[in-house]
């Protein structure tokens, strides 16, 4: 009889969403790192190119990501742009739950994030409550808007 053995990593009791696998440029993990105290790391979550700001050359970048501290973790909203061969942060702004992912952007500047928040009788590790939160990108700012109006 062949007895198996099981690990399961568990990360300060939360579980980490990890996102879908897709190729994202280890010069925005140095973009956000620059922003965090020398304890916390970056992971991002998933990263898709939108059409916000007219104003930039090309297109600038939506990306979830988490802040992964001692002891937290804290999901956020950036809108990135590269120029002259650099990525630029025009704006941030934390999201709340378990990031599932991005939804496609609208062409109001609207963008779509699932997430799993606490249900009534969830354990704190695991939320199963599905919930979409809207952002809005305009003139530099980033904020979040209820839902019916984005």
């Amino acid at each position: 009889m062949t007895k198996k053995i099981v690990s399961v990593i568990v990360m300060f009791g939360m579980c980490v969403h990890i996102g879908k696998a897709e190729t994202i440029d280890p010069e925005l993990n140095v973009l956000f790192k620059q922003q965090l105290d020398t304890r916390e790391e970056v992971q991002i979550q998933q990263s898709m190119p939108v059409e916000l700001d007219a104003s930039k050359p090309g297109l600038e970048q939506a990306v979830l990501w988490t802040i992964i501290g001692p002891t937290y973790w804290r999901n956020q909203l950036s809108i990135v742009s590269k120029q002259q061969n650099q990525w630029q942060n025009l704006a941030t702004i934390p999201v709340t739950g378990m990031v599932d992912g991005l939804g496609p952007a609208q062409p109001n500047g609207t963008i779509s994030v699932e997430t799993k928040v606490q249900g009534p009788s969830d354990p704190l590790c695991c939320p199963t409550q599905s919930q979409v939160l809207y952002f809005r990108y305009r003139a530099g700012q980033l904020q979040e808007v209820p839902p019916g109006s984005e």
